[in-house]
This record gives C-alpha cells, sequence and structure tokens, in this order.
C-alpha cells in the first residue's frame, strides 16, 4: 500500500516489483559511490571508518540481493508464460554472491589489496551489468 494525497492505494505485486526496478538503477548508484568511498578510505589508510563503511556496503548488497531475487520472482511468477532472458540475470546473480563472499574472505584474512581489487573491478562492474543489461530488461516487461 502506498499514501497518495492522504489515500491509501493497494498495489499489486507487479506494480511494487517494477516500482522496485525503477528504484533499482538509483540504488545501484548509490552502492557503486559507497564502494568508491570505500576504497578511496582503505588507499588513505583510514581503517576504522573503512571498516565502518566496508560493513554499510555488505548490508547495502545484502538489501540489493533480496530486492532482485523478490523483484524476479514476482516477475517470473505474475507474468507466466513471457519469455526474457533468465540466463542473463542466472549468471550475473551468481557472479555477484560469488563476489561478494570472496569480498567477505579477503576482509576475514585483512587483505586490503584483494578487497580493494574486488570493490573495484568485480562488485562495480557486476552491480554495472545490472544496471545496463539486467534492470533495463526487466523493465520492459512492464508493458505485458
Amino acid at each position: 500500500m502506498t499514501l497518495i494525497n492522504n489515500k491509501i492505494k493497494k498495489q499489486t505485486s507487479l506494480e511494487l516489483a517494477f516500482e522496485s526496478i525503477d528504484s533499482s538503477f538509483g540504488y545501484v548508484d548509490y552502492i557503486t559511490s559507497k564502494i568508491q568511498q570505500l576504497i578511496g578510505l582503505y588507499n588513505a589508510g583510514e581503517t576504522d571508518q573503512a571498516n565502518a563503511t566496508f560493513m554499510e556496503v555488505v548490508d547495502l548488497m545484502d538489501l540489493y540481493i533480496q530486492l532482485i531475487t523478490k523483484v524476479y520472482s514476482v516477475l517470473r511468477t505474475e507474468l507466466e508464460g513471457h519469455s526474457f532472458k533468465d540466463e542473463n540475470v542466472q549468471k550475473l546473480e551468481i557472479h555477484l554472491l560469488s563476489v561478494v563472499k570472496a569480498l567477505l574472505q579477503a576482509k576475514e584474512k585483512e587483505d586490503v589489496i584483494m578487497l580493494c581489487d574486488l570493490l573495484e573491478y568485480e562488485l562495480i562492474d557486476n552491480l554495472t551489468q545490472w544496471k545496463i543489461k539486467v534492470l533495463p530488461e526487466l523493465k520492459k516487461l512492464k508493458g505485458f
């Protein structure tokens, strides 16, 4: 339900899924800017602030993964019979999860160089792929 002009509007799960897709473009940009901030903190040797920002990035990624998983599930259920590129979503989701796992392992080992490389070259690239490939593809389904 959404509050519009002091009235509650009931939305379907499909409408909410498409709203979430629209919001995801900005969310990806926000996460990417946080990652760039984090890399800067590590490069500047500001370990305490970097550690706090790292946890924030991990939380943001967790929320993003949950959101995209739910949106994709709703689309597959509600748009049954309409075909769209499952393989792009699956490949990027698997890669995203493996990057997050590798990040946590690098953090545990306190390997800042590996951590920054994963952030800069893997995670940002993966999020960019979501933004330019998958999210627009999912947004196109709104017309069905």
